[in-house]
């Protein structure tokens, strides 16, 4: 069953048309709305508007207080400060992992940076689209088996936080795209990830979905929310069959556990 986003609540503050969110929190997606004519900064990144709407992402780590500029023609200038609310993030410990994966060789070290190239460069491209998504789908039902964020232990070593959520699903369930857009990396068998798909969703807003037994679209190919992409699997650094589900903006990393009004069974919260 499809999932839909869940809606914010919105106030606006003063005299320009600019409005955010009154629930900031690390690892969302920030939606609100401008005037066409307004620049928006969040922090020294610049916002992407569209049609009257914008969207950025506090990452992980964001800052508990952020600042937003917004410029209007040439004179009207206002820098706006907002509180965050820190999360507690989980741990996560995995044993019986293949510790070549836990701990490369060195022939391996060259071929994650050669696909980490492929991957940075695919994360950069932008889709022809000027409008952005504003509503995403869950790719699929499943047990979430590891939330965004936990930081991780794997065989005994400190590992990166995890930068997505997964759902744990047999092996061959159909996944779905989370929103319109462009196919912007499909490959097959990644040193981590596995069978691996990226998509540019316009506004610098991306999906993945990793470790994926077989894909059913290629590099190029446009897809609408809802469109199966390929099935789950266990390939790349994996313990069991699930989906890795990522979506971030301009490669900052965002909780998909927010986008949707119901991500878990009953008695899986």
């Amino acid at each position: 069953m499809i999932k839909k986003v869940l809606f914010f609540c919105f106030f606006s503050f003063h005299s320009l048309a600019f409005t955010i969110p009154n629930d900031l929190q690390q690892g969302m997606f920030v939606f609100g709305t401008a005037e066409p004519d307004e620049v928006i900064f969040y922090e020294d990144i610049k916002v992407p508007v569209y049609d009257g709407k914008y969207v950025f992402a506090l990452g992980r780590n964001a800052s508990e207080e952020i600042q937003i500029t917004i410029k209007k023609g040439w004179f009207k200038k206002e820098i706006l400060t907002f509180p965050v609310k820190k999360r507690d993030w989980k741990t996560d410990v995995f044993d019986g992992v293949p510790m070549r994966t836990v701990k490369p060789l060195k022939v391996d070290e060259k071929r994650i940076a050669s696909e980490q190239k492929i991957l940075d460069k695919a994360r950069a491209q932008k889709y022809f689209k000027a409008d952005f998504p504003t509503h995403f789908y869950w790719p699929l039902d499943g047990r979430i088996s590891s939330p965004f964020g936990a930081q991780r232990v794997i065989n005994g070593v400190k590992q990166k936080h995890h930068s997505g959520v997964d759902i744990a699903v047999p092996t061959g369930t159909p996944i779905k795209a989370t929103a319109d857009g462009m196919v912007v990396l499909a490959e097959n068998d990644l040193f981590y990830t596995g069978g691996t798909i990226l998509i540019a969703h316009g506004g610098g807003i991306v999906s993945g979905y990793s470790h994926l037994s077989s894909l059913s679209v290629k590099n190029g190919d446009v897809v609408k929310a809802g469109d199966i992409i390929g099935l789950s699997g266990s390939t790349g650094r994996s313990t069991g069959p699930h989906l890795h589900f990522t979506l971030s903006w301009n490669d900052i990393r965002i909780a998909p556990e927010f986008i949707c009004e119901r991500c878990c069974p009953e008695g899986d919260e």
